[in-house]
C-alpha cells in the first residue's frame, strides 16, 4: 500500500493530523497536502478507499505539484524518469539534462534543476518509489555471516554442534538468500555465494562482502588483497568483489539489516525447535527463507519475491553454463623426476619447467599446474593409493623410460652392479610408504653409478650397509663425493663410526675426531 494510502485511511480513521505524521515520520503539510489531493479527486470516505489499489492512485495522482505552479512549465515524466533511473549509471542530473534538451526542441519552458529534483522527490515519497533512487537493480550483492550460530545435533559425530548462517541480500529489492555452514572457512563461503546465484538466477555486477579472512586477505580500502579462490570465484562469473572498509557497517547497511532479519525470523524462530541432524537444518533454514521472502513488505502489497522479479531479476547478469567449482591453491618445486609433488600424489609437468616452482590449482576432479600465470599440466586427481600421474610427453627425450620402472626393473639393474647396490636400493624401495615415492632415490643412486662408476659404488653401498640399517641416496653421495670408499678400503671400516661421517645438514658424512686418532689431533 503507497504511503498515500495509509496516511489518508489514517485520518479517516480518526487520528489526528498531528499523529498522523509523527507515526510516519512526515510533516503535518505532507498529510494536509495527501488529504487535500484525496479530496480533490472524490476520495471522501474510508469506502472510497477501499475501492482503490495502488495503481489507481498513481494515475489519479499524476499531477503532483502544488496548484500554484505555474502551467506554462511543462511537468516533466515522472514515471518514465523513475524506470530509468534503475539503469546503471543513470542520474536525475542527466535525466534533467535531457528533459531540458526536449524542452528546448519543443519550444517548452522547462524547469531548473533543483525544482525537477524537488518534483521528482514528492513523485518518489508519494509513490514509495525512493527504493530504485538509492539502489540500482542488480548492481550490489551484500555478503556476511550472521553473528548468531544455530544449535543443531550432529547424526554424525552423535553431539550438539552450531552451525553459521550465509547471508546476502540484493539491496533494491531487499531479496534474501540465507544457508547454514558447519563452519565459515573459505570452501563455506564459496559455496554460499555459489547457491546464492542459483537461487537468484543470476549475478549482480558486483560482490560487497566484510573483511572476512576466509575471503580477504589484508585488508585495504585502495587495493584489497583477495583471496586468489575467491578472485576466482568471481572471475567464473563474471561479476567483481569489493569489500566493505574496516568496521564501517554502513558500506553493507543492506547485509547488515539482513543479517538481522534473518537472525529474526529465522534463527530466534529456531530456538524451541529440536533439530537432530544438519539436513534437518538445512530444511527448517529455507522454510524460514521462503517464509521471509514471500511475506508482504511494510506498507506495501508486494513481497521481496514479487518485487525481485518485476523489477530486479531481468537485470542479473546471466549465470554461466557451469557452476564453479571450488579449487584450493598451493605452490611446489618440480622435482629432478618432473614431478611435483602435492597432498602425497605426484604429478608431471613437461621436463623444461625442471626446479622451477609452480602453482598448483587442485579441485575434487583435476590438478593443474601453472608457471607465471600459464597453464603447463593438467591432470586427474588422484584418490587413494595410486600415487603417480605421468604423462609421458613431459619427460625429457633420454628420460622416456622413467614411466615405465618399477620395483623389479629397479632391482635387476642394482643386481648388475653388485649385491651391496642391490640390497642399498631394496631398502630404500621397502621403505617408501608408497613405492613410487622411491623412484627419485633410486634413479639418483643409479646416476652415482654413472658419475663414480660400478665399482666405486658398490664398494660405498657395503661401506653403508656396515653403518647403518637403513641407506640413502644422500648418506651414498657422501661417501663417494669425500672419497671415503677409497680411504677405508685401506683401513678398518669398522674404526669409522656412521655418526662420525653424517654432516651437521644430517644428510652426509664427514670425519669425526676418532678418524683422525683422537680428540688431540690438530
Amino acid at each position: 500500500m503507497s504511503e498515500f494510502l495509509t496516511i489518508v485511511r489514517a485520518v479517516y480513521s480518526g487520528l489526528s493530523r498531528r499523529k498522523v505524521a509523527a507515526m510516519h515520520k512526515v510533516s503535518r503539510n505532507t498529510v494536509s497536502l495527501y488529504l487535500r489531493q484525496a479530496r480533490d479527486q472524490g476520495w471522501l470516505t474510508l469506502e472510497d478507499l477501499e475501492k482503490l489499489d495502488d495503481i489507481t492512485v498513481s494515475q489519479g495522482l499524476s499531477q503532483i505539484a502544488s496548484p500554484s505552479r505555474d502551467a506554462s512549465f511543462r511537468m516533466p515524466d515522472f514515471d518514465y524518469v523513475h524506470s530509468e533511473l534503475a539503469k546503471p549509471h543513470v542520474t536525475l542530473k542527466l535525466l534533467w539534462e535531457e528533459y531540458v534538451e526536449e524542452c528546448r526542441r519543443n519550444s517548452e519552458r522547462f524547469y531548473m534543476e533543483t525544482q525537477f529534483r524537488r518534483y521528482y522527490h514528492k513523485h518518489a515519497k508519494v509513490h514509495k518509489a525512493t527504493i530504485r533512487l538509492e539502489h540500482k537493480p542488480a548492481l550490489t550483492l551484500e555478503v556476511d555471516w550472521a553473528g548468531t550460530r544455530i544449535a543443531f545435533f550432529d547424526e554424525e559425530s552423535g553431539k550438539p554442534e552450531e552451525a553459521s548462517l550465509f547471508v546476502a541480500v540484493l539491496p533494491c529489492t531487499r531479496i534474501i538468500y540465507a544457508e547454514p555452514f558447519r563452519d565459515e572457512k573459505l570452501p563455506s563461503w564459496i559455496s554460499g555465494h555459489v547457491h546464492a546465484f542459483q537461487y537468484l538466477g543470476g549475478v549482480p555486477k558486483t560482490i560487497v562482502p566484510d573483511n572476512l579472512k576466509c575471503g580477504v586477505k589484508r585488508a585495504n580500502f585502495y587495493e584489497p588483497d583477495l583471496n586468489r579462490t575467491y578472485q576466482e570465484m568471481a572471475a567464473h562469473y563474471g561479476t567483481v568483489i569489493l569489500p566493505a572498509r574496516v568496521r564501517k557497517p554502513k558500506d553493507k547497511p543492506s547485509a547488515e539489516n539482513a543479517v538481522l532479519i534473518a537472525s529474526r525470523k529465522i534463527i530466534a524462530g529456531l530456538r524451541n525447535v529440536q533439530i537432530l541432524s544438519f539436513a534437518d537444518l538445512q530444511r527448517h533454514v529455507r522454510s524460514g527463507l521462503e517464509q521471509v521472502n514471500s511475506a508482504p513488505l511494510a506498507g506495501k502489497s508486494e513481497s521481496r519475491w514479487t518485487s525481485f522479479l518485476a523489477e530486479e531479476k531481468d537485470f542479473l547478469l546471466p549465470l554461466p553454463q557451469s557452476p564453479y567449482e571450488p579449487a584450493e591453491w598451493g605452490k611446489a618445486k618440480v622435482q629432478p623426476n618432473c614431478h611435483v609433488a602435492y597432498q602425497r600424489k605426484f604429478y608431471s609437468v613437461p621436463f623444461e619447467y625442471l626446479g622451477e616452482e609452480v602453482d598448483v590449482r587442485a579441485t575434487r576432479q583435476t590438478v593443474e599446474l601453472f608457471y607465471h600465470h600459464q597453464r603447463i599440466a593438467s591432470h586427474r586427481r588422484l584418490w587413494g593409493k595410486e600415487g603417480y600421474s605421468t604423462v609421458n610427453e613431459h619427460m625429457p627425450p633420454d628420460k622416456l623410460f622413467f614411466a615405465d620402472w618399477n620395483r623389479d626393473r629397479f632391482l635387476g639393474w642394482a643386481g648388475k652392479t653388485g649385491d651391496c647396490t642391490r640390497r642399498v636400493v631394496e631398502a630404500i624401495l621397502d621403505r617408501a610408504a608408497i613405492e613410487q615415492q622411491a623412484y627419485r632415490s633410486c634413479f639418483g643412486v643409479m646416476s652415482l653409478g654413472e658419475k663414480f662408476g660400478s665399482r666405486r659404488l658398490e664398494r660405498a653401498s657395503g661401506i653403508l650397509l656396515s653403518r647403518t640399517p637403513s641407506p640413502s641416496y644422500g648418506q651414498l653421495k657422501s661417501i663417494l663425493e669425500k672419497n671415503l670408499d677409497v680411504t677405508e678400503s685401506e683401513q678398518d671400516v669398522s674404526m669409522v663410526p656412521v655418526e662420525a661421517m653424517k654432516k651437521s645438514s644430517g644428510r652426509g658424512f664427514r670425519r669425526g675426531a676418532d678418524y683422525f686418532g683422537g680428540r688431540g689431533h690438530a
